[in-house]
């Protein structure tokens, strides 16, 4: 065990529901991350996002939801945001009838999704372009540092056995590369 000393965010952050899957922008001022609520009289529970600004002193503002363009009655969850905080992929997963909540077309049970920020608003969510996502499960993005490369796990693409990672890296014409497999002994 390595001694740690972690810290409460504070009640901007957290609530009492469970909080999870954290992606903070480079200059620390903006988080957002995936808030797991109840509905149906709490019987049942799906996966929204949230975002908070830190202020002067450091602590973080009262969390607020993303906008309903990009959350669904469905879940959406495992955001990575880039470093500037104007592009964010996520994981969004169907319903039973395939509705992944957005009306656009899904490839699996749950795929990568892409909105970029312009000004003060959220674009509407698209299935990530490129020849990442498949007809299999695909989660857990993130975004490398430049924004050039695309890290997740999937259970499709040629996978090693169960879940693998997996990365794809953006072109100069903005287009995402086929997925590799990470492989052995990643």
């Amino acid at each position: 065990p390595i001694p740690f000393d972690p810290i409460n965010l504070g009640e901007g952050i957290n609530s009492i529901y469970p909080e999870y899957y954290p992606s903070i922008t480079v200059d620390g001022k903006t988080m957002l991350f995936t808030r797991r609520l109840p509905i149906n009289n709490a019987s049942q529970f799906q996966e929204d996002f949230f975002v908070s600004e830190s202020n002067e002193d450091e602590n973080w503002r009262k969390a607020i939801p993303m906008p309903s363009n990009v959350n669904t009655i469905n879940n959406e969850g495992a955001p990575t945001i880039s470093s500037d905080g104007k592009s964010l992929i996520f994981v969004a997963c169907s319903d039973e009838t395939g509705d992944y909540g957005f009306d656009r077309f899904g490839y699996g049970s749950c795929d990568l999704f892409y909105t970029k920020k312009l000004g003060n608003k959220w674009l509407n969510p698209i299935n990530l372009p490129g020849n990442v996502n498949s007809y299999n499960w695909e989660t857990q993005p993130s975004f490398s540092s430049d924004g050039k490369t695309l890290y997740f796990a999937s259970r499709g693409h040629l996978g090693m056995g169960g879940s693998d990672l997996f990365v794809s890296r953006m072109d100069k014409n903005g287009n995402w590369s086929k997925a590799e497999n990470l492989g052995y002994p990643i």
